[in-house]
């Protein structure tokens, strides 16, 4: 087992240049992947970048998507010989204190995909926390499953053969539906999910690159499109819960 940070970079350079010392000290290789940034962008990250051993910086042409960014790391990261790559944000709101206990559960369980489940303070907007909810909710009706606790975090061990195989059976959306699309097509593979609790944090003048109208209706278009997904494998989706898988 061989593990690597996978970092998804769009313009947060103040906030990544100050949280990649704390990247560095996990002693674990990073693949960067910058989703077409503006050039004073990456030339900051490339400057502080350069000053860490073992940092693979992977640049997208033009800005393409988180989703798409990530998937392009795991092919890097499968590339250069990783079989499980760790996603965590460039912005500095996941605790990388945390990663020992993600380690611990995806060493006892190499195949699960372990997720972070987000214990929030004081500086999450109510409007992130309420809307999280309702994803539990739809989630849980698009898997007939109570298995994702959150689909929306996005500090993940992914194992890269797993994602393979859901990357080769169905689409897996490109922008903000990415982190939600994946975790239930897992569901419906039967890939094994495990939750960690994890603090997450809003750091003070962090960037946001989250649309409300072009977003949320391509959540609406993604909760759709799972929903009638659901529909069509609700014979074998009953059949594991008859079974208790």
């Amino acid at each position: 087992m061989n593990y690597c940070l996978l970092i998804p970079h769009y313009n947060h350079e103040r906030q990544f240049v100050a949280f990649m010392p704390q990247l560095a000290a996990t002693g674990l290789p990073c693949i960067v992947v910058d989703d077409g940034s503006s050039e004073a962008s990456v030339s900051a990250i490339e400057a502080a970048l350069a000053l860490y051993p073992n940092v693979h910086l992977f640049k997208q042409g033009r800005n393409r998507g988180k989703g798409a960014a990530v998937k392009s790391g795991f092919t890097h990261a499968r590339g250069l010989g990783f079989t499980h790559a760790i996603q965590i944000d460039a912005d500095g709101q996941h605790d990388v204190g945390d990663l020992t206990h993600f380690l611990a559960a995806s060493r006892a369980r190499p195949d699960a995909i372990i997720c972070g489940k987000p214990v929030f303070d004081e500086s999450a907007p109510k409007a992130r926390v309420y809307g999280r909810k309702v994803t539990d909710v739809v989630v849980a009706l698009e898997t007939l499953s109570l298995k994702i606790k959150d689909g929306l975090c996005g500090y993940r061990i992914y194992p890269l053969a797993g994602i393979e195989d859901v990357s080769d059976r169905f689409f897996i959306g490109s922008r903000m539906d990415f982190d939600t699309e994946l975790l239930v097509k897992a569901v419906w593979l039967n890939i094994p999910l495990e939750f960690i609790k994890t603090h997450v944090i809003y750091p003070e003048q962090s960037v946001s690159h989250f649309n409300y109208l072009r977003d949320n209706l391509l959540l609406i278009g993604l909760h759709t499109r799972l929903i009638f997904g659901m529909l069509i494998r609700s014979p074998i989706l009953l059949w594991r819960i008859l079974r208790g898988a």
